[in-house]
């Protein structure tokens, strides 16, 4: 099942940066977003950017097995 790790910096802005990777380890997709507000507001916008991060690259997720015996 494909995750993401998440590592945010903070200079005078903050830079939110997701990557996904599969069960190996393998990188799927990385992006980075530069967030005003500091560390507070970037980690709010995390869960989402990942999430608008997988559905804008959906073609590249390996897609889960089809169910044993086909469709009913």
């Amino acid at each position: 099942m494909a995750k993401y790790k998440t590592v945010i910096e903070t200079q005078e802005e903050s830079t939110l940066r997701v990557t996904w990777e599969d069960d190996i380890g393998n990188v799927i997709v990385s992006g980075e977003k530069k967030v005003k507000g500091g560390n507070n507001e970037a980690k709010k916008l995390e869960k989402t950017f990942a999430k608008d991060l997988k559905n804008n690259f959906n073609e590249r997720f390996p897609k889960p097995p089809a169910p044993e015996g086909g469709m009913i």
